[in-house]
């Protein structure tokens, strides 16, 4: 299986969650509030990388003896990764990312997000992406408000580093809106002496049925 270049690991691997949870969480609401999943729901995201991303909301499947749901992402017109999450009391797992050049499997699933969605929530996932071994720290860091071309919008900010293999290090901050999803990323990436950022902004979301 081919490697994806290292602007498309940071978006994947930090990932643009979305979740169809009814779980409540102790920011006020159930968890699906900031991650709405209706299909046919889209984000347009401005990227610093690929232009403009579009991420859409597909239909849920079966991998093996677990349903997830699928999420495009469209960049250019072409469909550049497809992905698989599944939902649980405590949080949001990735369990698939699909490219033109293969599928990897997450061992054990990723968990991306966690319950309680409360400030100072930390957890961590150690497992393996394709051949590499991964080790994530995440945290629930902040509240707070953070201005994109879709408007000004109340976010928690997610935080998480880590290591791929012993040779590639990344850093990011991701912001969830409720009734929106993420509005935003902030993500750099490490690998000897090439460091690489990708950011993005939330351009418009449009609801799904």
């Amino acid at each position: 299986m081919g490697r994806p270049r290292a602007a498309t690991i940071i978006w994947t691997l930090v990932g643009l969650v979305l979740v169809i949870s009814q779980v409540l969480v102790a920011a006020g609401g159930p968890i699906d509030a900031y991650f709405p999943l209706t299909p046919g729901t889209v984000w347009t995201y401005r990227t610093n990388t690929s232009g403009e991303v579009i991420m859409r909301v597909g239909p849920a499947v079966r991998l093996g003896a677990v349903e997830c749901r699928i999420i495009d992402t469209v960049v250019g017109g072409t469909t550049t990764q497809r992905e698989c999450y599944r939902v649980t009391a405590d949080g949001v797992y990735a369990h698939q990312r699909s490219y033109a050049a293969g599928s990897m499997q997450l061992e054990p699933p990723q968990r991306m997000l966690a319950t309680p969605m409360a400030v100072g929530q930390v957890w961590q996932w150690i497992g393996r992406i394709g051949e590499q071994e991964v080790v994530f720290n995440y945290t629930w860091a902040r509240r707070e408000t953070t201005v994109v071309p879709a408007g000004q919008f109340t976010a928690m900010q997610l935080y998480f580093e880590g290591n791929i293999g012993p040779q590639v290090r990344i850093q990011s901050w991701r912001w969830f809106a409720p009734g929106v999803g993420m509005v935003k990323e902030d993500s750099t990436l490490v690998q000897g002496q090439q460091t690489v950022r990708v950011y993005a902004e939330l351009v418009r979301m449009t609801g799904g049925r």
